[in-house]
């Protein structure tokens, strides 16, 4: 398989064991000195399950009703239960399992411990508004802190002993919207600042940092703010961008101060908040992420897909890869201990199950994803050799031909990189091509790649070129998105091609929501493009262009069946308006929009056919296609045949964020590209191009945009193929939309 993208290695994290915790586990602490692991499941007669981490055995201590969240004492080996049910607190003794029951306020919801004094907070989500203070020591309460309206979660900062809690407003800030963010002294109960005038939804302390880590609610994004700034009445709201709505599921290496972030909206996505230089990245996990935890030992972050074939994301810290490991149905929180690297996973099904997973550890050795595959091509042209390989840390590579190192120049790119690009091939370059793959734990050869180079009279070349996407119709009279298809001719003399907008025709392929009347028009490349013809029915002659340039200069035609017959496109029925035009071309850009005639919306099929028999010279050499991608359309499908007898090397390209630099609103934020044979095995695949410098290098070679963020979610694949047609798919990784472009490009 070619360019597939690498992940975390495979079976380091491996199911060890599931156990039964009670119905509905809500909450889980770990206690990483004792190696004990707690659950809390929310009943009416609620219970805390104790995992021994060493055998796995399970103890169940009754508590209050209703247990909602827990809180930790490390230091003095007791677990804090906040019992929502029951306006309580239970302590549990951890080395005893003793328990002890302090009322507090009305619904507790969340706890937070400050270790270094002592003392807990609990959060009583109530009109009261009130923040109840225990004394470890004695389990007394010492008394309430008056917050803002329903305090629904707490944070302490131990070195400054600052306290922060969630709540609606203050009667001090009554302009500040709810909820907010107060910082609150815990000795004088002064309210130092309303932190976030925004609603939140969730926050953490890094310590180590001085750094209050805030998820924001309907508006998106988190900030990251200053605790010395908070103690110094001075500000420091430090905004972070996101997509959209964070939910509940926050937690922070506190080594590296990176900050983890899941959405909360269906995305699929984590915002990753690097707490020192203050920027964020979101990275693709599963469906509705919910729970995180952060292994700080390993720098790894997992993260549960609450959905019913559950699933949990490791992130690697270090390198944004990322891993996929089935668990339990509708899995909700997640908790790690750094010791032992194990993973507990709850699962919230009829039984209350915890997957326990051995977690990903500091040093695998590497493990090829891909191999290289052998090639055939013509002399002068350019192959590409590219593996896919895991490791940690992520291993370095080593081309080689005949066994001997290779290295950058005289054509070659990517000697030491993934992805091996050789341009002007000559027959000096033919054998034997392997790459070592090498980390600190070990190294590993691939197999053997063969190149052979040949003279042939008929090399391999793009001569088809198609794309499907949803266009919309105007909802409202003038907004229209059309299905906009760009291609190039090179070469000497002009090319003669068939043009087709398929609308009622897919119906035939069992596609329901064909677009009805697909309208195709076609321009050139000036700054102020030029109509040169249009179509509106098949079987109807195309318009001409009514001025110059092209007035004269070309004459389109109506493409027959004869036509669709000799360049090996389906038949289209006659009778229906979907559009096709025959024209010969001299070299230079065009654009083939698709769009529709009436006010309906559906999916449609732009193509371009090379008519020219033999080896013409002039050739198409690229199609690059501009559409709204969403969900439910089945993305956005470009499709390419290559001919003659000798293999092509591609260029596939699939942007979304990048198109915002041309000011596009909407460009889909997350985009996916998989790459299928004619047979629709998926033999490549990309989900971030992580700002590989061969992919930039081709990109330069063949004119493409300049992508100018390495850690963008734009999508490519530099691919050698053989003879045969092809399919790049591009769709949106999480649950949204918004505009893609995808550019397949012939390689010279």
């Amino acid at each position: 398989m070619l360019g597939l993208a690498a992940a975390l290695p495979a079976g380091a994290q491996s199911v060890v064991a599931t156990v039964t915790a009670g119905p509905i586990p809500i909450a889980v602490v770990v206690n990483s000195a004792t190696n004990k692991i707690y659950v809390a499941s929310y009943s009416a007669t609620g219970q805390v399950t104790v995992i021994d981490g060493a055998t796995n055995a399970t103890t169940a201590i009754p508590v209050g009703s209703y247990p909602y969240t827990l809180g930790i004492n490390k230091v003095t080996n007791k677990v804090y239960v906040a019992n929502s049910g029951s306006a309580s607190v239970t302590v549990i003794d951890g080395a005893t399992n003793a328990t002890t029951t302090i009322p507090v306020g009305s619904n507790p919801s969340s706890i937070a411990v400050n270790a270094t004094t002592n003392t807990i907070y609990v959060a009583n989500e109530s009109i009261d508004g009130t923040i109840s203070v225990i004394n470890g020591a004695t389990n007394a309460v010492m008394g309430n802190i008056f917050a803002g309206f329903n305090p629904t979660a707490v944070a302490v900062d131990p070195t400054t002993n600052t306290l922060f809690a969630i709540a609606g407003p203050n009667n001090t800030f009554t302009n500040v919207p709810g909820p907010t963010v107060y910082a609150i002294n815990p000795t004088t109960q002064v309210i130092l600042e309303a932190v976030v005038g925004k609603p939140v939804k969730a926050m953490m302390v890094n310590s180590a940092s001085g750094q209050l880590y805030v998820a924001q609610g309907d508006l998106g994004g988190a900030d990251v703010v200053s605790i010395a700034d908070v103690n110094a009445n001075s500000g420091g709201d430090y905004p972070i961008g996101g997509l959209s709505t964070l939910g509940q599921g926050l937690d922070i290496n506190t080594v590296t101060n990176v900050a983890y972030f899941a959405h909360s909206d269906g995305l699929g996505d984590v915002l990753v908040v690097d707490g020192g230089k203050l920027t964020a990245t979101n990275i693709a996990v599963g469906t509705n992420p919910g729970g995180v935890a952060v292994d700080s030992a390993t720098n790894m972050a997992y993260v549960t897909s609450i959905v019913s074939n559950g699933t949990v994301t490791a992130i690697d810290g270090a390198s944004g890869l990322t891993t996929t490991i089935p668990v339990g149905s509708m899995p909700t929180q997640v908790g790690v201990n750094p010791v032992t690297n194990k993973v507990y996973v709850l699962n919230n099904d009829a039984k209350g199950t915890v997957t326990i997973l051995n977690g990903i550890p500091l040093t695998v050795a590497p493990q090829f994803v891909s191999q290289p595959q052998s090639q055939t091509v013509n002399i002068g042209s350019a192959v590409v050799f590219s593996i896919a390989a895991n490791g940690r840390p992520l291993p370095a590579y080593q081309w080689s031909l005949n066994g001997v190192p290779l290295s950058d120049g005289n054509g070659i790119t990517g000697s030491t990189g993934t992805t091996l690009f050789l341009a002007n091939v000559t027959a000096a370059d033919a054998g034997a091509y392997t790459v070592t793959a090498t980390n600190s734990s070990s190294s590993v050869t691939s197999s053997v790649a063969n190149l052979t180079v040949t003279n042939a009279a008929d090399p391999g070349r793009l001569i088809n070129l198609s794309t499907r996407a949803t266009v919309q119709g105007p909802s409202d009279g003038t907004a229209v998105d059309p299905l906009i298809a760009g291609f190039v001719v090179a070469g000497k003399g002009s090319k003669s091609v068939i043009l087709r907008g398929v609308g009622p025709g897919l119906a035939a392929f069992g596609i329901s929501d064909p677009l009805p009347q697909p309208n195709l028009t076609l321009y050139d490349s000036a700054s102020q493009p030029n109509v040169i013809t249009q179509d509106t029915g098949w079987q109807n002659a195309p318009t001409a262009p009514a001025k110059a340039p092209w007035l004269g200069v070309v004459t389109p035609l109506d493409a027959t069946a004869a036509d669709f017959s000799e360049v090996g496109a389906f038949a289209l029925t006659p009778g229906l308006p979907d559009s096709a035009v025959k024209i010969s071309l001299p070299a230079g850009a065009y654009t083939s929009q698709i769009s529709t005639t009436g006010s309906g919306s559906g999916l449609v099929l732009a193509e371009v056919y090379d008519e020219d028999q033999g080896v013409p010279s002039a050739q198409l050499i690229n199609i690059s296609s501009r559409a709204l991608v969403g969900i439910t359309d089945g993305g956005m499908i470009a499709g390419f045949v290559i001919g003659g007898s000798s293999a092509q090397t591609v260029l596939i390209r699939a942007s979304g964020p990048a198109l915002a630099e041309f000011n596009l609103t909407n460009p889909l934020p997350d985009p996916q590209l998989q790459l299928f044979d004619g047979h629709q095995n998926l033999i490549a695949s990309n989900s971030a191009w992580g700002g590989n410098p061969t992919i930039a290098s081709v990109a330069s070679l063949v004119g493409a945009f300049a992508w100018t963020n390495p850690a963008s979610l734009d999508c490519a694949l530099l691919v050698t193929l053989p003879p045969g047609s092809y399919t790049a798919q591009v769709s949106p990784a999480g649950d949204d939309f918004g505009t893609a472009l995808v550019e397949v490009y012939a390689v010279p």
